[in-house]
């Protein structure tokens, strides 16, 4: 369909009062409900934005992805008075409202420029201008109806075309060869061609504009800068700033068509109007259909002041017209990386050195950045932008701003390869004599105004800034002699100026003057612009609230402020606030001090409000909620630490709910990174503390401690469930911190954690366990991926997200080296004789090539062309001895980021660093030892057991082999050293931060700015490698058997920080943490019906333990140091069996004792061993009865009796059987269920005697597994042999059997699949069938191991296959809720009344009530279908990130009064919860 306008406007004289909105709401209406083929409409801009909000129309509006605009008036038409005025003289006719609307800049106009602005870069824009004039009246006379000002928006991104009609033609086309209608058809045929077409299979293809959304999450880009674009556009007037496009410099920079990167810089002196300047030509490159990215510098908000901002929103715009370079952010996200989004070198090296200036285009970049010198860090960009001839393809960079030293000096120092030209702009007297004609608006005669006109031209001095004052002052002025007096008083300069405008405001009545003083305090103290309404908000309790607050803004604050488009309260420039707190001795003066003290209280003040959190429920906080938020905290940086008022309001924040409420609003806005640099001002704030206010800071460094580790461990789950801070997070909290002093502890009865391991918070999130045969020595990071290398020849690769192992891979030789590329998609391993390419997701080995016959030992691995080979240098490097030096082979070996250098580590020669073109030496790095007892200080050298390079700043980092950590600059030879006893070091890849661990266990943090201490923790055995994770916030090790996972806060606020932490008045923060010795749980299982359980652990110890009590039995403890594997209870929970490593098999009693005691005497009852060739023991088993136990390995199952302690029978298991898990038949005492993936075996107790099989549910699942697990129904097709059975689990009244099973999936992950088996469908063990299925076998080779085996004459001479060839009977399940089946990631337990608990997929401890009771099966349905689904899951809470390996789930347990048991760190966690209890 097709919309326009009804141009007949003389229907009737009667006034109407349809308005553009009338027209957009009958626009919405027809495009649902119309069916006819034309529909006449007005205001397509406006119908986008109402749909917005009518959530009737949400799915047309959701379907736009482009609007096409023919010559429509986006800034009005003077025309629109003109005719309107001319109907309200006719006699026919009458002035209409939509006209009076569409008036030149009219109010109705811009808000709706104002809103779409905020929603155009979803669509793609089109807009076609009129270039005839039109034909008006009887007589033929033409006017411009419409100029191409106002038809082009002027958004980057815009497509503009001209079209060669007027305005009455420029819709109506006389054929289809007409070539106005096939410019617009073009169009129309390339944006359809977007699409996919019908039955063209790319259903699931996603929008760019999806892309796009993920990109800008991904950069947290939280505004464009197209704000700043129109503020400064709106402003710009017709005919002016045209000069710069006929300037040379200018010229050449932007018709340069070379492969050179040119920088231009465009300077000129405050408020010349260098912003609507920057605004003219991003619209001139625009109109050119260049690729122009942009950016406005503003000092006054903080967000838009800092490199890294800077940095973001051009990586974000360039991705918006850059497909490739899109495509490449794609898949960084895609492969989980992450980015340091405040560090503004980590965003320059990740994304643009490293992504950007690797992609090969013919297309031209231009970029463009206004007000330069008011960034945080000016001179460190440009440092950035030194590496534009990195990239390869031309970047055309302009640069607006004042002329500084600092920048003066830092332009000087770019490459020569850079081509760097300047204008001086000192403000165009052409363009301030437009301003002038076109804004004075005074009275009288042409002379009088000419006489104005020339007095402020006179005295303008290039200032847009003075002369836009000027005029403003002038245009108020309602007499000739207040024109004349005003010109008098009129100051020239700024200087004059602002002292003028300060007196002005000085000198307010008492009650105008305070309001006045807020505005201008606050304007100038806040972090960002305040808008109108959260003025609004704070000044109700400070002063009388006025009437019309923008009103009294612009009229009493003497001109210092403005509000923009966006209803932002901003100063109208830099130099005003300058002006403003500089100087106490102004005619007006703003004392920072007191307007940051403000800030904070108000701030406080609403965070405090008893009635926030309803308010916020019910969707009405306050606006000023978001800044007090997100700023209170910056502001308490810059109050007094003596000031009673500043700590009494911290101290009744921190004492009461209202940190909660805070934390709340954090993570249901996306915003906890804010934890973070509270906690570090909140540090710093306690360093202001007076010494005898010890108290007091160990309360604040407590809650600073706090705010860290809620972000590290429950994070993830916060932004997913923010309410969870009241009830949830607290009681998981350890003992000593304020969070659960001041709020856990109250959560008692409601949920209650007890069995941990440390009463203060753990730096170590996780374990991870290589297995007692494999001593792994290297680890690497990247992507989503960790792989770790034992040099016997295996590789280990896990998720990094959750630490669960992803794939094992065997070389079967001695291997060397490992490396991943960025992505870790891909890991090259450098063997003994191959070096190999493996495939990280699958496993696959992807190439293979023979090592060199020499077989040298390699040093590094490097992946290149953009992670698709691994870089081979081929230098021929001629070491030359020094005097005392033996230069042999090197030691160790490092290439430089940028791959110009390499660095030489020798045994008996200094250290050495090459340019590799040349190669051409640049020089040693000698120690200098300083002797008291020499004249002189000598030169030395050491062994260089480690190298490295800095990844920005072109040093050398090394470790000489006394434990020595050395930095070096090669080319300006200065050398740093620090005594550390390090073995191994590592640097984050940020550059802020090194990581040294020693043969003792230690790993100590130090700054990489200065080598400062900063941070040290120890645990077990000694570090032989580590790793940073590619975010920098997470620390690897590895230490033989064993490694583990970090995550100190202080590491999290290195990577935080914009630079290196500043050293405070107590010195550097070093803290010691001291994990011990951990001995990890192996083995768990709960007493049936009692409160003890029984632990097994790595060391091979088993312990009896009961809820609520600290107590400790002691069962066993191995000599040989043999880990637990398995644990079992019999029903009664009379006996207890547990099995070790070695294959020994133990069963115990245990008796319980009168008086309360939970049990007092544990015996020893047998002890069996196994032999190795009958595998290891995979489960353990009692009967129903408890007289029987099963001892299941890889190749056997046996059945021990308790009575007769010996082995009562003995089976052989078939080679090609899988992996069962076995369980009793929940109604028949003498049939054992084996399941598997595929089937499940029926087998009888008395004689161990297989009686048949049966087939599972099949024929739903997609074969090839290809599916998501939220895709996954609630059958399976499980006949693939590398299916296992996870869990099997049986309701308490015995009639319903759980059964999960997992298959692999792409991307080496693992899905799973949950089956629910009606108890009595399945087939028990009858007389007849154990008679006719008597087996007996021969005696296995392994058998005169088992001491109590029955003897070799009573075993048959053969033995029948487990199945015959008959197809086995298939049982049905009872169908679960696919929304259910999606969620269950791993069950645990049924407790009473049939209530299924399992983890989901987010690890939050659920229960669901299977609906129908399963005692009353008569009001099943046939098929035994359960209804219900996600609905009626609770979820009771949440493990912290910390709880969470794979070891740990495998083993957590439910005891029947549901608590929880869950190993952690050598101990087990209880969580007790009420809503879980009978």
């Amino acid at each position: 369909m097709t919309f326009g306008y009804n141009g007949n406007f003389i229907r009737s004289n009667t006034r109407t009062s349809t308005t553009v909105l009338d027209f957009a709401k009958d626009l919405l209406y027809e495009l649902k409900y119309a069916q006819d083929e034309k529909n006449e409409a007005l205001g397509i801009g406006d119908a986008y934005i109402q749909g917005q909000y009518d959530p009737k129309y949400k799915e047309i509006v959701d379907a736009i992805s482009a609007i096409i605009f023919l010559s429509t008036p986006h800034r009005g038409t003077n025309l629109a008075d003109t005719l309107n005025r001319i109907l309200q003289a006719s006699i026919i006719s009458s002035p209409k409202q939509f006209i009076t609307e569409l008036t030149r800049n009219s109010f109705t106009i811009q808000k709706l420029n104002e809103q779409f602005r905020h929603i155009a870069p979803k669509l793609d824009i089109i807009s076609f201008y009129e270039t005839q004039m039109t034909p008006i009246g009887s007589n033929r006379n033409k006017i411009m109806v419409l100029e191409k000002d106002s038809s082009v928006l002027g958004y980057p991104g815009e497509i503009s075309k001209a079209l060669d009609a007027d305005h009455n033609g420029v819709c109506k086309f006389d054929s289809p060869n007409d070539p106005l209608y096939i410019n617009v058809r073009n169009v129309l045929k390339s944006l359809v061609s977007r699409f996919p077409t019908p039955g063209s299979g790319s259903v699931g293809v996603r929008s760019k504009h999806e892309d796009l959304r993920e990109i800008k999450a991904f950069l947290v880009v939280s505004e464009t800068p197209e704000s700043d674009y129109m503020f400064f556009r709106d402003r710009w007037l017709p005919d002016t700033c045209g000069w710069v496009l006929d300037d040379a410099e200018f010229k050449s920079w932007l018709y340069d068509t070379s492969s050179r990167a040119r920088i231009l810089w465009l300077h000129g002196a405050a408020a010349s109007g260098k912003s609507i300047l920057s605004s003219f030509i991003i619209n001139h490159l625009v109109q050119l259909g260049l690729s122009c990215q942009y950016f406005y510098v503003r000092f006054s908000d903080e967000s838009k002041r800092s490199s890294s901002a800077l940095l973001r929103s051009l990586a974000f715009q360039i991705s918006q017209n850059f497909p490739a370079f899109r495509q490449a952010i794609l898949r960084q996200i895609s492969e989980g990386s992450k980015l340091d989004i405040r560090d503004a070198q980590t965003i320059w090296n990740r994304i643009f050195r490293s992504i950007l200036f690797k992609i090969r285009q013919e297309t031209r970049l231009f970029w463009i950045v206004d007000g330069l010198e008011e960034s945080d860090d000016a001179q460190a960009f440009i440092r950035f932008i030194s590496d534009l001839n990195l990239a390869l393809f031309p970047i055309r960079f302009l640069i607006v701003s004042r002329k500084t030293q600092a920048l003066t000096t830092s332009f000087k120092r770019l490459p020569n390869n850079i081509q760097f030209n300047t204008i001086q702009y000192e403000g165009s007297s052409t363009d301030i004599r437009h301003f002038v004609i076109q804004e004075l608006d005074v009275s009288g005669d042409e002379v009088f105004r000419t006489h104005v006109k020339d007095q402020i031209l006179e005295r303008a001095q290039g200032n847009f800034l003075w002369v836009h004052l000027a005029v403003q002052r002038i245009n108020v002025c309602h007499t000739a002699e207040n024109v004349e007096h005003a010109l008098r008083q009129l100051p020239s300069g700024m200087e004059a100026l602002y002292d003028r405008m300060a007196h002005s405001v000085a000198t307010l009545p008492q009650e105008d003057k305070e309001l006045a003083s807020t505005i201008l305090a606050w304007a100038t103290s806040a972090l960002r612009s305040l808008t109108i309404e959260e003025f609004a908000v704070i000044l109700k309790s400070e002063v009388s609230r006025p009437l019309d607050l923008q009103r009294s803004i612009c009229d009493l604050c003497g001109g210092f402020v403005v509000v923009d488009n966006d209803g932002n309260v901003a100063m109208i420039h830099q130099t005003a606030r300058e002006y403003l707190v500089d100087s106490p001795i102004r005619p007006f003066h703003v004392n920072s001090s007191t307007a940051h003290k403000q800030l904070y209280l108000r701030s406080m003040s609403c965070l405090t409000d008893f009635a926030l959190r309803s308010k916020m429920n019910r969707k009405q906080a306050p606006e000023f909620l978001d800044y007090a938020a997100t700023s209170w905290s910056c502001h308490l940086s810059n109050c007094s630490g003596s000031d009673p008022d500043i700590f009494s309001a911290l101290k009744s924040f921190l004492g009461g709910p209202s940190v909660l409420t805070w934390i709340q609003f954090l993570a249901s806005t996306n915003q906890l990174r804010t934890l973070v640099l509270t906690s570090t001002q909140i540090s710093n704030f306690a360093l202001k503390q007076k010494e005898h206010q010890a108290l007091q800071r160990q309360h604040l460094k407590a809650w600073a401690t706090d705010l860290v580790k809620i972000l590290d461990k429950f994070g993830a789950n916060l932004v997913k469930n923010s309410e969870s801070i009241y009830k949830l997070i607290p009681p998981f909290c350890p003992d000593e911190s304020m969070i659960y002093q001041q709020f856990g502890k109250k959560e008692k009865k409601a949920l209650q954690i007890t069995g941990k391991l440390l009463s203060t918070w753990d730096d170590s999130l996780t374990r991870l366990s290589f297995g007692s045969n494999i001593h792994v020595t290297s680890i690497r990071a990247a992507g989503g991926r960790i792989a770790v290398m034992s040099p016997a020849g295996s590789v280990i690769i896990y998720f990094a997200s959750t630490c669960e192992e992803s794939q094992r891979i065997h070389l079967g030789e001695r291997v060397l080296r490992l490396g991943l590329n960025l992505s870790g998609t891909c890991l090259v391993t450098y063997g003994y004789r191959t070096t190999k390419i493996w495939d990280t997701i699958t496993g696959r080995c992807l190439a293979s090539v023979q090592n060199p016959l020499d077989r040298p030992r390699p040093h590094t691995i490097i992946f290149a062309d953009e992670d698709n080979s691994i870089l081979q240098l081929v230098a021929h490097i001629d070491e030359q001895a020094l005097e005392g030096t033996v230069v042999n082979f090197p030691s160790c070996m490092s290439l430089s980021p940028d791959g110009q250098n390499i660095a030489l580590g020798y045994r008996g020669h200094p250290l050495s660093v090459w340019e590799v073109e040349g190669p051409e030496l640049v020089g040693h790095c000698m120690r200098v030892i300083d002797d008291s007892t020499q004249s002189e200080a000598m030169q030395a050298w050491g062994e260089v057991i480690q190298v490295t390079w800095h990844p920005y700043t072109g040093e050398v980092i090394g470790l000489y082999l006394e434990g020595v950590i050395f930095r070096w600059h090669p080319y300006h030879d200065e050398t740093q050293e620090l005594h550390s006893g390090a073995n191994s070091i590592v640097i984050s890849q940020d550059g802020k931060c090194l990581a040294a661990g020693d043969p003792n266990g230690i790993v100590k943090l130090y700054s990489l700015s200065d080598l400062n201490l900063v941070y040290t923790f120890a645990s077990q055995d000694p570090v032989y490698d580590l790793c940073f994770a590619p975010d920098s916030r997470r620390l690897y090790d590895v230490r033989g058997s064993h490694g583990n996972v970090w995550e100190p806060d202080a590491l999290i606020r290195l990577s935080e920080s914009a630079d290196a932490p500043r050293e405070t008045e107590e010195g550097p923060k070093t803290m010691f943490k001291n994990a011990g010795r951990i001995d990890v749980v192996t083995a768990l299982a709960a007493q049936p019906g009692g409160r003890i359980y029984c632990r097994g652990t790595e060391s091979g110890s088993i312990g009896l333990l009961e809820i609520g009590k600290d107590s400790v039995l002691g069962m066993h403890d191995s000599k040989s140091f043999m880990n637990i594997e398995h644990i079992v209870w019999s029903n009664d929970g009379k006996f207890v069996s547990f099995s070790d490593l070695s294959g020994r098999v133990f069963i115990q009693s245990v008796t319980r004792a009168s008086g309360g005691a939970a049990f007092s005497k544990v015996e020893p009852m047998m002890e069996l061993a196994i032999n190795v060739a009958d595998g290891a023991i995979r489960q353990l088993l009692f009967d129903t009865s408890s007289n029987t136990l099963l001892v299941y390995t890889s190749a056997a199952v046996s059945t021990v009796s308790l009575a007769s302690k010996a082995i009562s029978h003995f089976r052989k298991m078939p080679d090609q059987s899988s992996m069962c898990r076995w369980t009793n038949h929940p109604t028949d005492l003498d049939s054992l269920l084996a399941f598997e993936p595929a089937t499940l075996n029926i087998w009888a107790w008395s004689m161990l005697t297989h009686i048949r099989k049966v087939r599972l549910p099949s024929g739903i699942m997609d074969s090839t597994y290809d599916i998501s697990s939220s895709q996954m129904s609630s059958s399976a097709n499980l006949s693939d042999s590398r299916f296992g059975v996870e869990r099997v689990l049986t309701t308490q009244d015995k009639t319903f059997v759980l059964v999960q099973f997992s298959y692999p999936a792409n991307h080496g992950q693992k899905l799973k699949q949950t089956l629910v088996l009606d108890a009595s469908k399945i087939p028990t063990v009858t007389g007849d069938e154990i008679s006719s299925n008597i087996l007996v076998e021969p005696t296995s080779p392994s058998t005169p191991t088992w001491q109590t085996c029955p003897p070799t004459s009573q075993l048959g001479a053969t033995q029948p296959p487990f199945f015959d060839n008959e197809k086995p009977h298939e049982i049905l399940s009872v169908p679960l809720p696919p929304e259910l089946i999606s969620q269950i990631e791993t069950p645990i337990a049924f407790l009473s009344r049939d209530r299924l608990v399992f983890l989901d997929q987010n690890f939050w401890l659920c229960s669901w009530h299977l609906p129908f009771p399963s005692s009353d099966t008569t009001i099943r349905r046939p098929s035994g279908t359960f209804h219900g689904g996600a609905r009626d899951i609770k979820r009771h809470y949440f493990l912290p990130s910390d709880w969470i390996s794979p070891d740990s789930i495998s083993l957590c347990t439910v005891m029947e009064d549901g608590t929880l048991l869950c190993p952690r760190n050598g101990d087990v966690s209880i969580v007790r919860c009420a809503s879980l209890r009978n």
